[in-house]
């Protein structure tokens, strides 16, 4: 079986991003500088139901309901309804100052911006892993990607970012279509969110392995990192 090649996600997989969107959504939301000290709580529960996004313009509905006292289920019907009844203006004018923000602080903030990403563990696992071919999907910016790979000493990586993956319904969609034009036949696939990964059992060629220290649904349990090791390697 060919196990050569290794999908995995960017955010909540191999570096963990949620600092930096948790200061962009601040300001996006309310215009709170990127400076002020993090509210710890308010934090906590961004991480506890980052699971629900998937597109950055979806942090204007998280960052409105993390601020009332709801329960889990509270909040997550409530989440639901939102994408209903989707206010298209707010979450335009909401991503756009996301994104701008983000270009200042990588341009006129870039060392208070470059300590905001710290890899996970499982990143030293797979930088020193020789037998297979990292290949990255991610709904992140691919030059960001680049650039955080490089920094920690990733440079053979096959990246696939936000733009690579507009086309497409899921990342599954896109794995199986690579996969086929490549010639790979199987293919382990770990992301963070079980979202991404239920779509591969239209693909039985993708392994599908839910990591278990990233950002995973309330209740969730996921694969430690060396239990992801041992998987691609058996």
């Amino acid at each position: 079986m060919d196990k050569n090649y290794l999908f995995l996600d960017f955010d909540g997989v191999l570096f963990d991003t949620l600092k930096e969107a948790y200061l962009l959504c601040r300001y996006a939301f309310d215009g709170t500088d990127y400076f002020e000290p993090v509210d710890d709580k308010e934090y906590e529960k961004l991480y506890r139901y980052k699971f629900l996004v998937y597109n950055s313009w979806q942090y204007y509905y998280l960052m409105k309901l993390i601020r009332k006292n709801l329960s889990d289920n509270e909040l997550i019907s409530e989440y639901e309804v939102c994408l209903k009844n989707r206010d298209l203006d707010s979450e335009k004018a909401f991503d756009e100052k996301y994104y701008s923000a983000r270009k200042d602080l990588m341009e006129n903030h870039h060392e208070f911006w470059d300590k905001l990403e710290t890899p996970f563990p499982f990143f030293s696992l797979i930088k020193d892993e020789k037998d297979f071919v990292p290949v990255i999907v991610s709904k992140k910016n691919k030059r960001a990607i680049e650039y955080r790979l490089s920094q920690y000493g990733l440079k053979d990586a096959v990246i696939f970012g936000k733009d690579e993956l507009a086309g497409y319904e899921t990342k599954a969609d896109f794995m199986a279509e690579y996969m086929e034009k490549s010639g790979i036949k199987t293919a382990y696939f770990v992301d963070d969110n079980s979202n991404n990964l239920e779509p591969c059992k239209n693909y039985p060629q993708i392994i599908p392995l839910l990591a278990g220290w990233g950002n995973i649904a309330i209740g969730e349990i996921g694969l430690t990192a060396e239990e992801v090791i041992a998987k691609i390697r058996c």
